[in-house]
């Protein structure tokens, strides 16, 4: 089959991210927790659109020191009203969302491995590595449908990431202090960057406060996207040669969907921090 998921670390000072050279391996974040299509360009401008509307309206309306008409010989003093002083705390929480997310899916006891593990207790662990394609993969349920569920969720989350600094920026955050929270959940969830994005750990920090961040979180994403599709493919064709688990079919699609019912329940708090967050810096609008 195609080739199986391994990845190295890449030691490039960068907090420990990681460069893949296949279709790799992901393992638990150890910094907080750890961490389809392709999300479609207009809803994201929609998204950025709304926040920054919101912003300019909340700023339109903000009064400037002194009086609208100055008396003779007193010249009113205009003074900019900054429309939020500290992003520290929808920062971090945007992080302790985004790692809680990624570990949720693909970290242990996320949904990836919840799937592999539901299977191997109704079919055995062979049948179920040789349903999901997952031989060679460590852990072993990173290979589930030969790779792709981990490869399409993260380019899900990078997408995920470039539009969260988007609307933080539109909100007021410098590129640089949001880039620089992104930077490290990038790194501290060892979010993998298939060689194919010609890009690196090092690429990515050197371009924290511009707009190039964005631009290669989205490359690494489309790299992503299409290792899924190649894992997926893949597995259709292995079990395409193997046809004894077409029988087991139905109880992979009930498991798949079954892995996935615990995930609003587990981030209703972290995503009700950042709500918060966000409905403080529009002033409580």
């Amino acid at each position: 089959m195609v080739s199986r998921h391994y990845r190295q670390q890449f030691d490039d000072g960068c907090g420990g991210s990681t460069v893949d050279d296949s279709n790799g391996n992901h393992a638990d974040s150890p910094h907080r927790l750890r961490g389809k299509e392709i999300m479609n360009s207009g809803t994201k401008r929609t998204v950025i659109a709304a926040a920054a509307l919101a912003a300019a309206g909340l700023f339109g309306s903000l009064p400037f020191d002194g009086s609208s008409v100055a008396q003779q010989g007193v010249p009113t003093v205009h003074r900019d009203v900054a429309l939020v002083d500290d992003f520290t705390p929808l920062l971090t929480d945007e992080g302790t969302f985004d790692t809680a997310l990624f570990n949720d899916v693909l970290g242990t006891g996320g949904a990836e491995d919840q799937l592999f593990t539901a299977l191997s207790g109704t079919l055995g662990a062979t049948p179920a590595t040789t349903l999901l394609d997952a031989t060679g993969a460590n852990p072993i349920f990173s290979g589930d449908f030969d790779g792709a569920e981990s490869r399409a969720f993260e380019a899900l989350f990078l997408d995920g990431l470039a539009t969260e600094d988007q609307v933080n920026q539109a909100l007021g955050a410098t590129p640089l202090e949001s880039q620089t929270e992104l930077l490290t959940v990038f790194n501290s969830d060892f979010v993998p960057i298939p060689s194919s994005a010609d890009l690196t750990a090092a690429d990515l920090a050197s371009a924290v406060g511009t707009s190039t961040f964005d631009t290669d979180l989205i490359t690494i994403a489309n790299a992503d996207y299409t290792s899924a599709a190649g894992d997926f493919e893949g597995f259709l064709t292995n079990l395409a040669s193997d046809t004894s688990g077409l029988t087991d079919v139905s109880t992979l699609l009930t498991d798949l969907s079954s892995s996935f019912s615990d995930l609003s329940t587990n981030l209703t708090t972290d995503f009700s921090a950042v709500i918060t967050d966000v409905t403080s810096l529009l002033g409580g609008l």
